[in-house]
């Protein structure tokens, strides 16, 4: 692909509108200064989360069955299956320590390990606190250890072997347009193996931690936010702050990326404080990926509110001295900091404890593959929820579908024609006289602050004299293209999207082309872990759409093209780029007709595959419960 002009305009785009939320957030912070207005932010804070995740669904039993115990020194071992949702199963371990009466408990989601609960790190701290006298449930993650989706699928080009993560940004996208988001699955299957480690005969309800690395560490934070059981907690290598995320092109998973949740004008640390004052301790590393500088600005701000509540010394934090990873030192502090607020005079030395991991397969509770068990898979539930929610949508009239259009899109006000400067690059391509199109002017339209559209004017040779004025015919034709203008305009062939043209004019809305993101290592666009995947989730949880910023893009340049003389304008998008001229020609009285080409899948096909190209950004959030992108 041709080098964009403006390569980290997108991410330079996130940075700014995510420190106003994190600068707004920090100086309200800096005036509470009562324990009355600190609780009162507390409880703001926890009923924004609960919002952000939405609504949980009811619970069903929970059909559990222990398929083998083993014993061990000084616990035993349960591996187990039990259905978070009818029919859907989760394997788990369940470990005991031996003796009786009641014990101290945790649920220990584990992090983005292949091997889920079989990893030897996740193994570790379960035998070591289960040796101290805690009873531990440890289930597998979605798309981990026993419960991966997609073993019987061939699977995309992108991938190399099984990655976790890579399903999670699978399943998450089309769960979007249903309005569901992934964390909050993932959330859900460990409240479930909450219920079920709570209704044991020997669980000490009063002590009740959560404790994970990574992914884990995500979830223990969630957790520890949403579930009041929960009495303590200490989340690992996740707590630093989601602007320093976007700062440094951290891509996150689809279950770390929470709709609105910089829009309700929060940040990581508010996940503990939404808990305040139960006891918790935020584990990083000095050398870990996410950035131990936001860990030290959320562990501030939340001493700062445990304070206010008389309990600063409830909120600790420890930085071991390795890569992201629960290594020996964390988990030893999580040790010493569970033993002193759960009562429990045990040993922190895991040296002393004698923990032995155990190879994969013994810690099977389905064979290795939930799926075979007889577990329902999470895209034929997402298929299935698709197909209800076309059924039972109620009709809309074309204005109606306009006036929902713009709200799922979340589309910024226009303000006038928008301000635009003239980019000489690429001006002049060639002077064969054989050639149709010899230059190309790009005009730089200002669609918000800090964002560009880059609109480029294919031209033959005697027009390049014009000036920089952008002056448009009265009746034209503008194009939007799949992913980039250069790429899709035969040069010498004098052709644009398969037809031959004297001249041609065509839009690249943000992230595309000219402004594509060039600030991560060279994924492929398609694949499910790109910076397209970043931009568009960040922009989520900023309570916007990477769809409406470039069907914005797409509106004011046809406001500047009518400004500059076009009357009568036909849109014609190819591949994504279809999507978005169905939503601009909806939106804007010029458009007199709307081509596309190649168009891709329905947002309700899109449901229907396990696996599918559309890239992240061209989803639109909830739309399927109103109508779908080709019915605009």
């Amino acid at each position: 692909m041709t080098q964009p002009l403006y390569p980290t305009m997108l991410q330079d785009y996130l940075i700014a509108r995510t420190r106003e939320v994190s600068e707004a957030r920090a100086e309200r912070l800096s005036r509470i200064k009562t324990r009355a207005a600190a609780a009162a932010y507390v409880a703001e804070v926890r009923k924004k989360i609960a919002r952000c995740f939405g609504v949980f669904p009811k619970r069903t039993p929970l059909n559990p069955r222990v398929i083998c115990e083993s014993v061990r020194d000084g616990y035993t071992r349960q591996n187990l299956l039990f259905e978070s949702r009818p029919g859907y199963l989760v394997s788990a371990c369940l470990y005991i320590p031996d003796g009786r009466g009641k014990v101290p408990c945790v649920l220990a989601p584990c992090g983005h390990d292949n091997a889920g609960k079989a990893g030897n790190t996740y193994q570790s701290f379960c035998i070591g606190l289960a040796k101290q006298g805690y009873m531990v449930i440890m289930p597998d993650p979605l798309s981990q250890g026993e419960r991966w989706q997609y073993a019987e699928n061939k699977p995309p080009k992108f991938w190399t072997g099984k990655r976790c993560t890579w399903e999670h940004n699978i399943l998450g996208k089309p769960q979007r347009l249903i309005g569901e988001f992934f964390g909050a699955w993932r959330v859900w299957d460990k409240m479930r193996a909450l219920d079920l480690l709570l209704d044991h005969p020997r669980a000490d309800k009063t002590r009740v931690g959560v404790t994970g690395n990574s992914g884990g560490g995500t979830l223990s934070s969630y957790l520890f936010a949403l579930d009041k059981r929960l009495t303590m907690a200490a989340p690992g290598c996740y707590i630093t702050t989601f602007r320093h995320n976007i700062e440094n092109c951290l891509p996150c998973d689809a279950e770390q990326m929470i709709p609105n949740m910089l829009e309700e004008g929060l940040e990581m640390g508010d996940l503990l404080i939404a808990a305040a004052p139960k006891p918790v301790i935020i584990l990083s590393q000095k050398y870990d990926f996410f950035d131990p500088r936001g860990g030290w600005e959320s562990f501030q701000q939340c001493r700062h509110i445990y304070r206010l509540l008389g309990k600063e010394r409830n909120v600790q934090r420890f930085v071991g001295p390795d890569p992201h990873g629960y290594s020996l030192p964390l988990r030893e502090a999580m040790y010493r900091f569970f033993n002193r607020h759960a009562g429990v005079k045990g040993s922190a030395n895991e040296k002393k404890l004698g923990i032995h991991p155990e190879p994969e397969k013994k810690l099977q509770a389905a064979g290795g593959d939930v799926n075979a068990a007889g577990s329902r898979r999470l895209d034929a539930m997402i298929a299935e929820t698709a197909r209800q929610v076309r059924k039972n949508r109620k009709k809309t009239t074309k204005e109606q579908k306009v006036k929902l259009l713009k709200k799922l899109l979340r589309l910024p006000k226009r303000g006038g024609v928008s301000a635009y400067r003239v980019n000489q690059a690429d001006w002049l391509i060639a002077k064969n006289k054989h050639l149709l199109f010899a230059g190309i002017r790009h005009y730089l339209v200002e669609t918000q602050p800090g964002r560009l559209a880059v609109v480029s004017r294919f031209m033959q040779e005697e027009n390049l004299r014009l000036s920089a004025a952008l002056l448009a015919p009265p009746t034209m034709e503008l194009f939007i293209p799949d992913r980039s203008a250069r790429e899709e305009v035969d040069i010498k062939g004098g052709t644009v999207m398969g037809k031959k043209r004297d001249e041609a004019w065509i839009v690249e809305p943000c992230g595309m082309g000219n402004t594509a993101p060039g600030t991560l290592r060279d994924y492929d666009y398609d694949h499910p872990y790109n910076l397209d995947f970043m931009a568009a989730s960040n922009l989520e949880m900023l309570g916007e759409t990477l769809m409406g910023l470039r069907v914005h893009d797409v509106l004011c340049t046809l406001d500047l093209l009518a400004a500059g003389g076009a009357k009568r304008i036909t849109l014609t998008g190819r591949g994504i780029g279809a999507i978005l001229a169905k939503f601009a020609g909806a939106l804007h009285k010029k458009v007199v007709k709307v081509n596309v080409i190649d168009p891709p899948v329905t947002y309700h096909q899109l449901t229907q595959q396990p696996v599918n190209p559309i890239p992240w950004s061209a989803v639109v959030p909830d739309m399927l419960n109103y109508f779908d992108w080709n019915e605009v």
